[in-house]
């Protein structure tokens, strides 16, 4: 497997570059890229945490610290309840097809 080639991102602050997965989210590090050199040109004295805030903003989330949240909850494991449901779902449906497929082969052998 080839090497993933590291590429900086300046303007983005370091939190947010480390929250982000480089394979993963390189088109996200990209645009935050974009957005933040067109921030710095309109107010090159911005601070690192007005920074990231703008760039959460951007990410429609209204500081850092939310979406951060919203990053690490979208990372976890889908809702275990949710999963269940859909297999329970699937397996009656499933239950229900066998069931009319012998009951279609039952019919089909009694007439002969």
């Amino acid at each position: 497997m080839a090497a993933v080639k590291s590429r900086s991102y300046p303007d983005v602050p370091a939190h947010i570059v480390a929250e982000l997965n480089a394979d993963r989210d390189r088109d996200v590090l990209a645009r935050m890229q974009h957005l933040a050199e067109k921030k710095r040109m309109r107010q090159p004295d911005i601070s690192e945490a007005e920074m990231a805030d703008y760039l959460a903003l951007a990410e429609n989330c209204q500081n850092l610290e939310q979406w951060l949240k919203f990053r690490r909850g979208a990372m976890e494991p889908a809702n275990r309840r949710g999963a269940i449901a859909w297999a329970l779902g699937a397996l009656a449906i499933v239950a229900l097809l066998t069931t009319g497929l012998i009951a279609a082969i039952a019919v089909s052998v009694s007439g002969l």
